[in-house]
Protein backbone atom coordinates (compact mmCIF):
# COMPACT_ATOMS: atom_id res chain seq x y z
CA UNK A 1 0.00 0.00 0.00
CA UNK A 2 2.88 3.01 0.86
CA UNK A 3 4.45 1.51 -2.19
CA UNK A 4 1.14 2.02 -4.58
CA UNK A 5 0.93 5.53 -2.59
CA UNK A 6 4.76 6.21 -3.17
CA UNK A 7 4.48 5.49 -6.69
CA UNK A 8 1.64 7.22 -7.00
CA UNK A 9 3.23 10.37 -5.59
CA UNK A 10 6.20 9.82 -8.14
CA UNK A 11 3.58 9.41 -11.37
CA UNK A 12 1.93 13.33 -10.01
CA UNK A 13 5.39 14.80 -9.57
CA UNK A 14 6.64 13.26 -13.18
CA UNK A 15 3.16 15.18 -14.85
CA UNK A 16 3.70 18.28 -13.04
CA UNK A 17 7.02 18.33 -14.45
CA UNK A 18 6.16 17.72 -17.97
CA UNK A 19 3.25 20.28 -17.64
CA UNK A 20 6.00 22.66 -16.15
CA UNK A 21 8.13 21.97 -19.18
CA UNK A 22 5.80 22.40 -21.83
CA UNK A 23 4.42 25.59 -20.27
CA UNK A 24 8.00 27.17 -19.64
CA UNK A 25 8.71 25.91 -23.34
CA UNK A 26 5.82 27.68 -24.90
CA UNK A 27 6.23 31.18 -22.58
CA UNK A 28 9.61 30.91 -24.05
CA UNK A 29 8.96 31.18 -27.38
CA UNK A 30 5.87 33.81 -27.24
CA UNK A 31 8.00 36.18 -25.33
CA UNK A 32 10.70 35.45 -27.63
CA UNK A 33 8.54 36.58 -30.60
CA UNK A 34 7.17 39.74 -29.15
CA UNK A 35 10.58 40.56 -28.12
CA UNK A 36 12.05 40.33 -31.47
CA UNK A 37 9.17 42.17 -33.49
CA UNK A 38 9.95 45.61 -32.21
CA UNK A 39 13.70 45.52 -32.42
CA UNK A 40 13.91 43.42 -35.65
CA UNK A 41 12.62 45.57 -38.18
CA UNK A 42 11.24 42.78 -39.93
CA UNK A 43 7.53 44.47 -41.06
CA UNK A 44 7.80 46.20 -44.55
CA UNK A 45 6.80 49.30 -42.67
CA UNK A 46 9.57 49.23 -40.58
CA UNK A 47 12.19 48.17 -43.20
CA UNK A 48 11.31 49.84 -46.58
CA UNK A 49 12.54 53.74 -46.74
CA UNK A 50 9.79 56.43 -46.22
CA UNK A 51 9.18 58.34 -49.83
CA UNK A 52 10.16 61.84 -50.27
CA UNK A 53 7.39 64.25 -49.93
CA UNK A 54 6.91 66.02 -54.02
CA UNK A 55 5.47 69.16 -54.81
CA UNK A 56 8.33 70.54 -53.08
CA UNK A 57 6.54 69.62 -49.39
CA UNK A 58 10.27 69.13 -47.68
CA UNK A 59 11.82 72.07 -45.36
CA UNK A 60 14.67 71.49 -45.67
CA UNK A 61 17.46 72.55 -48.22
CA UNK A 62 19.37 68.88 -48.96
CA UNK A 63 16.99 66.37 -47.57
CA UNK A 64 16.36 63.37 -49.52
CA UNK A 65 15.06 60.32 -47.84
CA UNK A 66 17.22 57.82 -49.26
CA UNK A 67 19.12 54.79 -47.88
CA UNK A 68 22.91 56.81 -48.66
CA UNK A 69 21.53 59.50 -46.61
CA UNK A 70 21.33 57.29 -43.75
CA UNK A 71 24.44 56.00 -44.23
CA UNK A 72 26.17 59.89 -44.51
CA UNK A 73 24.51 60.88 -41.75
CA UNK A 74 27.49 61.50 -39.72
CA UNK A 75 29.67 63.34 -42.50
CA UNK A 76 30.15 67.06 -42.28
CA UNK A 77 28.66 69.25 -45.19
CA UNK A 78 31.69 70.49 -46.07
CA UNK A 79 33.12 66.60 -46.99
CA UNK A 80 32.84 65.17 -50.15
CA UNK A 81 31.08 62.41 -49.20
CA UNK A 82 28.44 64.59 -47.75
CA UNK A 83 27.58 65.06 -51.12
CA UNK A 84 27.76 61.85 -52.59
CA UNK A 85 24.14 60.97 -51.92
CA UNK A 86 23.38 63.79 -54.58
CA UNK A 87 25.28 61.86 -57.45
CA UNK A 88 23.57 58.31 -56.67
CA UNK A 89 21.79 57.86 -59.57
CA UNK A 90 21.79 55.27 -62.60
CA UNK A 91 21.97 55.68 -66.68
CA UNK A 92 18.50 54.49 -66.99
CA UNK A 93 17.01 57.59 -64.31
CA UNK A 94 18.93 60.28 -65.58
CA UNK A 95 17.65 58.87 -69.04
CA UNK A 96 14.02 58.90 -68.31
CA UNK A 97 14.26 61.97 -65.78
CA UNK A 98 15.71 63.52 -69.62
CA UNK A 99 12.68 62.06 -71.68
CA UNK A 100 10.39 63.64 -69.29
CA UNK A 101 12.05 67.23 -69.09
CA UNK A 102 11.72 67.19 -73.10
CA UNK A 103 8.11 66.01 -73.63
CA UNK A 104 6.30 67.86 -70.45
CA UNK A 105 3.85 65.15 -70.17
CA UNK A 106 3.85 63.95 -66.48
CA UNK A 107 4.56 65.67 -63.16
CA UNK A 108 8.25 65.79 -62.95
CA UNK A 109 8.22 65.42 -59.05
CA UNK A 110 6.90 61.94 -59.65
CA UNK A 111 9.01 61.24 -62.35
CA UNK A 112 11.86 61.57 -60.15
CA UNK A 113 9.93 59.35 -57.20
CA UNK A 114 11.23 61.24 -54.75
CA UNK A 115 15.05 61.06 -54.94
CA UNK A 116 15.99 64.42 -57.05
CA UNK A 117 19.87 64.05 -58.17
CA UNK A 118 22.31 67.01 -59.03
CA UNK A 119 24.28 64.20 -61.41
CA UNK A 120 22.13 64.93 -64.63
CA UNK A 121 21.60 68.49 -63.94
CA UNK A 122 25.47 69.17 -64.14
CA UNK A 123 26.08 67.08 -67.21
CA UNK A 124 23.34 68.39 -68.69
CA UNK A 125 24.32 71.66 -68.42
CA UNK A 126 27.85 70.78 -69.19
CA UNK A 127 26.86 69.01 -72.41
CA UNK A 128 25.34 72.38 -73.24
CA UNK A 129 28.21 74.62 -73.10
CA UNK A 130 30.14 71.98 -75.04
CA UNK A 131 27.71 71.47 -78.03
CA UNK A 132 27.34 75.15 -78.29
CA UNK A 133 30.68 75.47 -78.28
CA UNK A 134 31.53 73.47 -80.76
CA UNK A 135 28.07 74.03 -83.12
CA UNK A 136 29.00 77.55 -83.53
CA UNK A 137 32.86 77.19 -84.65
CA UNK A 138 31.58 74.78 -87.00
CA UNK A 139 29.56 77.39 -88.97
CA UNK A 140 32.20 80.05 -87.66
CA UNK A 141 34.11 77.55 -89.74
CA UNK A 142 32.31 77.62 -92.55
CA UNK A 143 31.92 80.82 -93.00
CA UNK A 144 35.74 81.50 -93.14
CA UNK A 145 35.72 79.22 -96.03
CA UNK A 146 33.39 79.92 -97.80
CA UNK A 147 34.19 84.03 -97.63
CA UNK A 148 38.06 82.85 -98.42
CA UNK A 149 39.44 83.95 -94.99
CA UNK A 150 41.22 82.26 -92.66
CA UNK A 151 39.33 80.86 -89.30
CA UNK A 152 40.47 81.33 -85.90
CA UNK A 153 38.02 80.02 -83.23
CA UNK A 154 37.09 82.30 -79.86
CA UNK A 155 37.67 80.72 -76.67
CA UNK A 156 35.45 83.69 -75.20
CA UNK A 157 32.91 81.45 -76.73
CA UNK A 158 33.53 78.85 -74.38
CA UNK A 159 34.09 81.26 -71.66
CA UNK A 160 30.67 83.14 -72.10
CA UNK A 161 29.17 80.09 -72.39
CA UNK A 162 29.72 78.42 -69.06
CA UNK A 163 28.95 81.93 -67.69
CA UNK A 164 25.98 81.73 -68.93
CA UNK A 165 24.41 78.40 -68.48
CA UNK A 166 25.88 77.48 -65.44
CA UNK A 167 24.70 80.84 -63.80
CA UNK A 168 20.94 79.46 -65.16
CA UNK A 169 21.59 76.15 -63.95
CA UNK A 170 22.37 76.94 -60.55
CA UNK A 171 22.11 80.80 -59.35
CA UNK A 172 19.13 81.07 -61.26
CA UNK A 173 17.35 78.51 -58.94
CA UNK A 174 19.02 79.56 -55.92
CA UNK A 175 17.64 82.90 -56.27
CA UNK A 176 14.00 81.53 -57.27
CA UNK A 177 14.13 79.17 -53.67
CA UNK A 178 15.18 81.99 -51.46
CA UNK A 179 12.60 84.04 -52.92
CA UNK A 180 10.24 81.08 -52.65
CA UNK A 181 11.61 80.31 -49.08
CA UNK A 182 11.41 83.85 -48.02
CA UNK A 183 7.59 83.95 -48.63
CA UNK A 184 6.98 80.62 -46.90
CA UNK A 185 6.56 78.49 -49.38
CA UNK A 186 9.01 75.87 -47.69
CA UNK A 187 10.66 75.09 -51.09
CA UNK A 188 13.26 72.02 -51.15
CA UNK A 189 16.36 73.38 -53.27
CA UNK A 190 17.58 69.78 -54.34
CA UNK A 191 14.01 69.49 -56.36
CA UNK A 192 14.65 73.47 -57.86
CA UNK A 193 18.25 72.75 -59.33
CA UNK A 194 16.68 69.74 -60.72
CA UNK A 195 13.94 71.46 -62.18
CA UNK A 196 16.18 74.14 -63.88
CA UNK A 197 19.08 71.32 -64.75
CA UNK A 198 16.58 69.08 -66.82
CA UNK A 199 15.22 71.81 -68.47
CA UNK A 200 18.46 72.24 -70.24
CA UNK A 201 18.16 69.16 -72.08
CA UNK A 202 16.01 70.16 -75.31
CA UNK A 203 18.31 72.93 -75.80
CA UNK A 204 20.90 70.04 -76.96
CA UNK A 205 18.68 69.26 -79.81
CA UNK A 206 18.15 72.74 -80.66
CA UNK A 207 21.72 74.14 -80.64
CA UNK A 208 22.58 71.00 -82.91
CA UNK A 209 20.04 71.81 -85.31
CA UNK A 210 20.39 75.48 -85.49
CA UNK A 211 23.43 74.66 -88.04
CA UNK A 212 21.12 74.41 -90.62
CA UNK A 213 21.49 78.24 -92.74
CA UNK A 214 17.93 79.18 -92.69
CA UNK A 215 16.90 82.01 -90.38
CA UNK A 216 13.16 80.78 -90.00
CA UNK A 217 14.13 77.73 -89.23
CA UNK A 218 16.32 78.61 -86.16
CA UNK A 219 13.38 81.08 -84.66
CA UNK A 220 11.19 78.18 -85.11
CA UNK A 221 14.06 76.07 -83.08
CA UNK A 222 14.23 78.57 -80.77
CA UNK A 223 10.68 79.12 -80.27
CA UNK A 224 10.37 75.22 -79.58
CA UNK A 225 12.85 74.94 -77.00
CA UNK A 226 12.16 78.03 -75.12
CA UNK A 227 8.45 77.06 -75.25
CA UNK A 228 9.25 73.21 -74.28
CA UNK A 229 11.19 74.48 -71.66
CA UNK A 230 9.15 76.89 -70.01
CA UNK A 231 6.22 74.68 -69.73
CA UNK A 232 8.14 72.30 -68.05
CA UNK A 233 9.36 74.95 -65.74
CA UNK A 234 6.13 76.27 -64.83
CA UNK A 235 4.16 73.37 -64.75
CA UNK A 236 6.41 71.91 -62.12
CA UNK A 237 6.84 74.84 -59.68
CA UNK A 238 2.89 75.61 -59.76
CA UNK A 239 2.67 74.15 -56.85
CA UNK A 240 5.50 76.39 -54.57
CA UNK A 241 4.08 79.20 -56.58
CA UNK A 242 0.54 78.69 -55.38
CA UNK A 243 1.15 78.11 -51.59
CA UNK A 244 2.21 82.01 -51.79
CA UNK A 245 -0.10 84.99 -51.75
CA UNK A 246 -1.50 85.83 -55.39
CA UNK A 247 0.41 88.74 -56.07
CA UNK A 248 3.43 87.23 -54.87
CA UNK A 249 3.31 84.40 -56.84
CA UNK A 250 2.66 86.63 -59.87
CA UNK A 251 5.69 88.22 -59.41
CA UNK A 252 7.96 85.15 -58.92
CA UNK A 253 6.31 83.54 -61.93
CA UNK A 254 7.13 86.70 -63.71
CA UNK A 255 10.71 86.30 -62.62
CA UNK A 256 10.87 83.17 -63.81
CA UNK A 257 9.47 83.69 -67.51
CA UNK A 258 12.18 86.80 -67.65
CA UNK A 259 14.58 84.57 -66.62
CA UNK A 260 13.94 82.53 -69.10
CA UNK A 261 13.67 84.59 -71.80
CA UNK A 262 16.79 86.52 -71.08
CA UNK A 263 18.55 83.07 -71.63
CA UNK A 264 16.70 82.03 -74.96
CA UNK A 265 18.10 85.70 -76.80
CA UNK A 266 21.09 85.05 -75.15
CA UNK A 267 21.86 81.78 -76.91
CA UNK A 268 19.97 83.14 -80.38
CA UNK A 269 21.92 86.25 -80.86
CA UNK A 270 25.42 84.68 -79.38
CA UNK A 271 25.28 80.92 -80.71
CA UNK A 272 22.26 80.70 -83.27
CA UNK A 273 23.51 83.74 -85.00
CA UNK A 274 24.80 82.30 -87.77
CA UNK A 275 25.89 84.12 -90.70
CA UNK A 276 26.34 81.53 -93.42
CA UNK A 277 27.00 82.07 -96.57
CA UNK A 278 27.34 85.75 -96.43
CA UNK A 279 28.54 87.32 -99.50
CA UNK A 280 32.41 87.62 -100.32
CA UNK A 281 33.83 91.36 -101.06
CA UNK A 282 34.99 91.94 -104.15
CA UNK A 283 39.18 92.28 -103.76
CA UNK A 284 40.35 95.94 -104.64
CA UNK A 285 41.95 96.01 -107.95
CA UNK A 286 45.83 96.00 -107.53
CA UNK A 287 46.38 97.98 -110.79
CA UNK A 288 47.29 101.80 -110.57
CA UNK A 289 45.41 104.47 -112.01
CA UNK A 290 47.41 106.45 -114.89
Amino acid sequence: MAQSSAYSAIEIDDDELNNATELQFQSFASSDTRAAAPAGNLSSANSSPQPRPTGFGSSGIFNPATPSQEQNVNNPIWSVAYYAKFFDVDTSQVLERCFASVIPKDNFLEVMGGSPDLYGPFWIATTVIFVLFVTSSIVDSINAYMNGTVYTYDIFQMTFAFGTIYTYAFVVPLMVWGATKYFGCQPDLLEMLALYGYALTIWIPVSVLSVIPIELARWILLGIGAGLSGVFLIRNMYPVLSRAEAQIAKIILILVIVFHGVLALILKYKFFAYNTGAPVPAPADPTPTP
